[in-house]
C-alpha cells in the first residue's frame, strides 16, 4: 500500500509479486503441451505438408491413387448407420497400397473426424471405425450408386509405421455448409440399404 504525503488522499497500489510456485502455475497454464501422434500429430505444420504432398501426389496419378475416407457413426447402426466423409488419402500406388497410406495418417484422420462432427464422433477418438471408397466418388455415394460399395479399413497395418510420408498425402475435409457436412447412409457392412434402392 502506499501513500501520496503531497496529497490528503490515500492512494493504494497493490503489488502482488508471484512466487516460485505460482510461476511455475503460470507458465504450465501458457504452455500447451505439444500434441501427441510423433509426425502425424495435430498440428498446422503436419497438416499442410500432408495436403502438399496430396497435392504432388494427385497431380502425376489422378484420382486412381486417392481413396474418399468416411468415420462411421457410433449413435447409428443396421441399415440406417450414417457414414461422414472425413477427406481424401493419396499415395503412391507402385510402393503403398491404400490400407498402409490410410493406416500410416490415421491419427490425424481420426483427430480430424472427432473436430468437424464434435456431436456425432466428439466422444468416439480411439475407437471411431474409418470406411473407404474410391477417390472422388462422392456424387455417386450420395446418388446411392449400388456399384460405390464402402470397404472397412483396419486401422494397423503392418509396416504403415515405415511409410515414408513423402509417398501418402491427405486432404481433409472443411465444413462450410453452415456445419451440416456431408453424410450417407449405408447398412453396418457399407452397402446401400434395400429402402433406399430406387
Amino acid at each position: 500500500i502506499h501513500h501520496n504525503p503531497s496529497s490528503n488522499k490515500h492512494s493504494v497500489a497493490l503489488h502482488l509479486m508471484p512466487n516460485e510456485d505460482d510461476k511455475d502455475y503460470i507458465s504450465h497454464m501458457r504452455q500447451r503441451p505439444p500434441p501427441k501422434g510423433g509426425d502425424v500429430a495435430y498440428s498446422n505444420d503436419n497438416i499442410l505438408r500432408q495436403q502438399r504432398h496430396y497435392n504432388d501426389i494427385r497431380k502425376v496419378g489422378g484420382k486412381e491413387c486417392v481413396q474418399d475416407i468416411y468415420a462411421r457413426d457410433p449413435n447409428t447402426s443396421g441399415d440406417n448407420t450414417r457414414f461422414w466423409f472425413v477427406g481424401k488419402v493419396a499415395r503412391c500406388t507402385g510402393t503403398v497400397s491404400a490400407e498402409a497410406a490410410i493406416a500410416r495418417q490415421m491419427n490425424l484422420l481420426e483427430e480430424h473426424a472427432t473436430r468437424i462432427r464434435p456431436v456425432e464422433l466428439g466422444r468416439s477418438f480411439g475407437i471411431l471405425e474409418f470406411w473407404f471408397a474410391p477417390g472422388d466418388t462422392e456424387p455417386l455415394t450420395s446418388q446411392n450408386d449400388m456399384g460405390t460399395r464402402l470397404q472397412k479399413v483396419t486401422k494397423v497395418v503392418d509396416g504403415s509405421d515405415k511409410v515414408p510420408l513423402l509417398e501418402v498425402g491427405l486432404d481433409l475435409s472443411i465444413v462450410t455448409n453452415q456445419g451440416a457436412g456431408f453424410c450417407i447412409v449405408r447398412t453396418a457392412d457399407g452397402v446401400v440399404p434395400p429402402h433406399m434402392i430406387l
